[in-house]
């Protein structure tokens, strides 16, 4: 398998995995697999690659491509495009932006530092209502007005049903491209909407959908207990929420994988925060967040489940030479590396948790690549469901968000 996966402090969960509840758990996650009732295995097993491939070509000849879109149109594609993207500045070619708020400021800074003659526009909303996106797209076409050949920069993915962005894109003749109405945003990433951005900066598309094709494999085919040491976690988690454990805290320690915990805070939350009911998602990153929240994960409240995530170490060509002044050296980092103390202080953070009784599983990444993340994204998602199924909690909507959504609407007509 690409990662394992290791817990601790979770023993007493064991006997759980006779539950009557467990087991029924695990036979439904199983039928909706086989059945292929996820959209989501259906985008997995698509043969439409070809056709995100010529689409990333067109974007090719731009400079710039501005993705316009906000949380599950957005948070999959930006995560697999930092696995591949310089972390401290564009040096891709095109240049990939992601435009998800709606501050003006931040918005002109961008378009004010880019050529927009050589920039293209992909809107993202799935339900082709969604504020934020249409708010920008407005503003970049009256930032782009005088702009050549406007028409041929803007492609539009949406669902094929009416909408305002459907009408738009009818009214203007846009390039449409369909968002299928089975896949919820959070659960798009092996879609159109997550595949393009990443295929434009070098993601191999087709070894991110073999990760994911490999676990669900490997879970169905359940050999060595595949199921139960990957989704024992998962179950521990369910039931410490029972006492009280109702944060669940997700700290990868690598920059590239900053981005995955921000994707996996929306997918987690919007999933299973329901009913007055679910766990809170808190993203960290190692080593930087030990110097912000780790006092608190220490000597706070028992409340927080921990997720480490890390690529197994490989021997660094960088050495530290910590030699200075006359003949003296900072013995502890000299001759070591940056990947030696990132190791060695996420073991330092682990073992502290586990004397502290703090429960907590670790998963170790053979190797920060599309066909591990593919994997490790299709993990997520189906332990996420898992999770949300164990509760009796419905996975794929969210209907607090929509209240929100109304009364801004309302607020907007009052002006």
């Amino acid at each position: 398998m690409l990662f394992s996966q290791s817990s601790f402090n979770l023993e007493y969960f064991e006997s759980e995995l006779k539950s009557k509840n467990y087991l029924f758990t695990k036979k439904k996650i199983f039928k909706d697999i086989l059945s292929k009732s996820f959209g989501f295995l259906q985008d997995i097993y698509s043969d439409n690659l070809d056709e995100i491939i010529n689409l990333a070509e067109q974007l090719r000849n731009f400079e710039n491509v501005l993705f316009l879109g906000t949380g599950g149109s957005s948070l999959g594609g930006k995560t697999l495009v930092s696995i591949k993207e310089n972390f401290f500045f564009k040096d891709t070619s095109p240049k990939v932006y992601f435009l998800e708020n709606v501050d003006e400021w931040s918005i002109l800074k961008l378009t004010n530092a880019i050529n927009l003659q050589s920039t293209a526009l992909v809107v993202i909303s799935k339900s082709g209502e969604t504020i934020e996106t249409l708010s920008q797209f407005f503003f970049l076409k009256n930032e782009m007005k005088e702009i050549h050949n406007f028409k041929k920069k803007v492609f539009i993915i949406t669902e094929n049903k009416k909408s305002t962005l459907k009408e738009i894109q009818e009214e203007e003749g846009f390039k449409f491209y369909e968002h299928k109405k089975n896949i919820g945003g959070r659960f798009s990433v092996f879609s159109l909407v997550g595949l393009l951005p990443a295929s434009l900066v070098g993601f191999k598309i087709s070894s991110f959908r073999e990760g994911g094709k490999l676990f669900l494999e490997s879970l169905i085919n359940d050999k060595d207990d595949f199921f139960k040491n990957h989704f024992f976690s998962a179950l521990s988690l369910m039931i410490l929420y029972k006492k009280n454990y109702n944060i669940s805290v997700f700290m990868p320690y690598s920059d590239r994988l900053d981005n995955l915990s921000f994707w996996y805070r929306q997918l987690w939350a919007e999933s299973i925060g329901k009913n007055k009911m679910g766990i809170t998602p808190v993203n960290a990153l190692g080593t930087v967040d030990q110097h912000s929240q780790l006092q608190l994960y220490l000597d706070g409240p028992s409340d927080k489940f921990f997720t480490f995530i890390f690529e197994k170490q490989r021997e660094s060509k960088k050495k530290l030479n910590c030699s200075y002044g006359k003949d003296k050296n900072y013995r502890l980092l000299h001759n070591k590396s940056l990947d030696n103390l990132l190791i060695f202080e996420l073991r330092a953070t682990i073992e502290t948790l586990k004397q502290k009784k703090k429960p907590l599983r670790v998963i170790e990444l053979d190797e920060i690549n599309e066909k591990t993340i593919g994997s490790l994204m299709m993990f997520l998602f189906l332990e996420t469901i898992f999770s949300c199924y164990f509760i009796n909690v419905d996975p794929f909507n969210q209907p607090a968000v929509e209240e929100g959504k109304i009364l801004t609407k309302k607020f907007l007509e009052n002006e």
